[in-house]
């Protein structure tokens, strides 16, 4: 159990690295993955770890692991399926008309807070199942996460039978192959996908996005934090732009530049101006 001035000290930490605000109702999580970390290194003593993630040789490597061990990777196909139903009926084809009339054929999405890969894989399959010329379009998703564990599990794009609940069984038998008591994404899905290590509290860089999916992640954050990383996906997206949250999420508050659209129980939000 942590003292008082240790949940804070732990606590402070995280803010300030990732923005990720731990209540008191999270105190119990936090104590548990700290333990984990804690008995990893042989440290007993709380105030000895939070020196070696703070200020020893060891911290770029375990202030990463921490980080990581924080992560809830909780995801799963096509989840919340009337949002990928708002994008395959409203949303793609709006796009797609205005890519054509500019004469663009490129689509760039950003999975912000991608876990173990299914939410970008999701979108590529969406993409290619309602797009006839698929081929004939640039897709980029650009997924990124805090937890190198989830990244490299969803680079290698192998997934348990009951993974694949929410999958239709057309895009199972278009999409995947089985090995070794696994479903491995096949090269025409994976191709289109860059994942990368990113860290929410920081900018990446990404400019002229489509749409970007940043779900079940503002939760976490603070007030503050939410203002902050929603002025950065502004900047990100072009006029026009999706945004699509949790659906325990909302931008209420928040910021006044977007419109949301609403489709039997799916939401996104579209920038304006």
């Amino acid at each position: 159990m942590l003292t008082e001035s240790e949940f804070r000290l732990f606590k402070e930490l995280i803010y300030e690295e990732c923005g990720i605000n731990f209540v008191e109702e999270k105190r119990g999580f936090l104590e548990s993955r700290l333990k984990k970390r804690m008995e990893s290194q042989g440290i007993k003593s709380a105030y000895e770890y939070y020196y070696t993630i703070k200020h020893s040789a060891q911290k770029w490597q375990e202030l990463p692991a921490l980080l990581d061990a924080l992560m809830i990777c909780e995801t799963s196909f096509f989840r919340n399926l009337p949002q990928f139903e708002l994008l395959r009926d409203e949303v793609l084809p709006e796009l797609i008309a205005r890519k054509r009339k500019s004469g663009s054929r490129t689509i760039r999405i950003w999975s912000a807070g991608c876990s173990t890969g299914q939410e970008p894989y999701s979108a590529v399959m969406m993409l290619l199942n309602s797009m006839p010329d698929a081929n004939l379009w640039s897709i980029r998703v650009f997924a990124s996460d805090l937890s190198f564990t989830a990244l490299e599990r969803a680079q290698s794009g192998q997934y348990r039978p009951e993974q694949l609940k929410g999958v239709d069984r057309g895009s199972v038998q278009r999409y995947f192959t089985q090995d070794n008591g696994h479903y491995v994404l096949a090269d025409s899905v994976k191709r289109h996908v860059i994942f990368d290590y990113h860290n929410l509290k920081h900018d990446n860089g990404l400019r002229g996005l489509d749409i970007i999916f940043c779900r079940n992640v503002l939760i976490y954050f603070d007030a503050d934090e939410q203002r902050r990383l929603i002025t950065r996906f502004t900047n990100s997206l072009v006029p026009s732009g999706y945004l699509f949250l949790g659906h325990a999420e909302s931008l209420q508050g928040i910021t006044g530049r977007f419109t949301m659209l609403h489709k039997n129980k799916g939401i996104a939000y579209r920038l304006e101006g």
